[in-house]
């Protein structure tokens, strides 16, 4: 009997180890996302949430009545608009995601918003 208990100790102390490792190893995957509202410019974001879809609730429940939602994973997303037009873009960095979203939206557009998750 304790011969089990203590093999299941190590078995528990081997995954928590396993956890930390791929954590630190950049294995660990965490989700980020921003929702929109191309009307109001209204925003609302999360990120380091361990699901898709927890992720995507988060940011919407901030936003409101958001119609447009983008989610990404281990990186970091930015949306750039201007009146009437806006566009999405994903990087490796703040300054990577913000740049092509800038890019891809064209003159005059400014970050609406940004955000990153911490493993990226």
């Amino acid at each position: 009997m304790r011969a089990i208990a203590i093999a299941c100790a190590l078995l528990a102390l081997g995954a928590l180890a396993g956890e930390a490792a791929a954590a630190r190893s950049g294995k660990r995957q965490l989700w980020g996302s921003i929702a929109y509202d191309s009307r109001s410019g209204a925003v609302g974001y999360a990120v380091d949430r361990k699901t898709r879809r927890e992720a995507e609730s988060d940011a919407f429940r901030q936003c409101g009545d958001c119609d447009v939602i983008r989610t990404f994973r281990d990186s970091c997303g930015a949306i750039a608009e201007k009146t009437g037009k806006f566009a999405w873009q994903t990087g490796a960095s703040r300054e990577i995601a913000e740049k092509k979203a800038l890019q891809k939206c064209g003159g005059e557009c400014k970050i609406a918003v940004w955000a990153c998750t911490t493993e990226k």
